[in-house]
């Protein structure tokens, strides 16, 4: 795992630590993106801007590229969405595809109620 730059609090997660950070934070969102997925290009600077709000410091925000995980590849590349999965205390709460910043807001605000 390693930070994506100074001004950002997302993480570049792999599969080997994924399970790791998951139940090492009590809040995790994951961002599952293909470089070749147009609405994950579009909302990467949505994820950026939420993982830098007051409102979700608790929350650990990561960016996991789907080739490593051919599930999550399968569903962003048949529907050129990203795929979300948040997590408390290391227990799904939810996941699915996402195609505006409001349906990401929404996931961490039900993550943090």
């Amino acid at each position: 795992m390693y930070k994506t730059s100074n001004m950002t609090t997302i993480y570049n997660a792999t599969d080997a630590d994924l399970r790791q950070l998951v139940f090492q934070n009590e809040y995790v969102i994951v961002k599952f993106i293909d470089k070749e997925c147009d609405i994950c290009k579009a909302l990467a600077p949505s994820f950026d801007t939420l993982s830098q709000r007051a409102a979700y410091t608790e929350v650990l925000f990561l960016r996991m590229d789907a080739k490593e995980n051919p599930v999550s590849l399968k569903e962003v590349r048949f529907s050129k969405a990203p795929f979300i999965a948040t997590y408390k205390k290391g227990i799904l709460q939810q996941c699915g595809l996402v195609n505006t910043e409001e349906e990401i807001t929404a996931m961490l605000e039900q993550l943090l109620a």
